[in-house]
């Protein structure tokens, strides 16, 4: 398995390094330390697996605000 930075391309997607299709989602992220963040990535195209690693800022707090709920889980109903 491979390491790398994290890939983005215009669009904000993972991108994988073989093939340079998007996976649908990480296998799995593993918590380091606490700021040190590992996401496994198996691409659905050409099977390539590989890992990214990501830190969160020193300064980084939870917030949950209604906005910030909205924007990560939209309501799922229909008027």
């Amino acid at each position: 398995m491979t390491t790398v930075g994290c890939t983005r391309n215009q669009s904000h997607e993972m991108t994988c390094e073989k093939c340079g299709k998007a996976p649908i989602a990480p296998e799995y992220a593993e918590y380091v330390s606490k700021r040190l963040i590992l996401t496994f990535w198996s691409c659905t195209n050409c099977g390539y697996r590989f890992e990214t690693e990501a830190l969160a800022p020193t300064d980084a707090e939870l917030e949950l605000n209604s906005t910030a709920l909205e924007r990560f889980f939209p309501s799922l109903l229909a008027a």
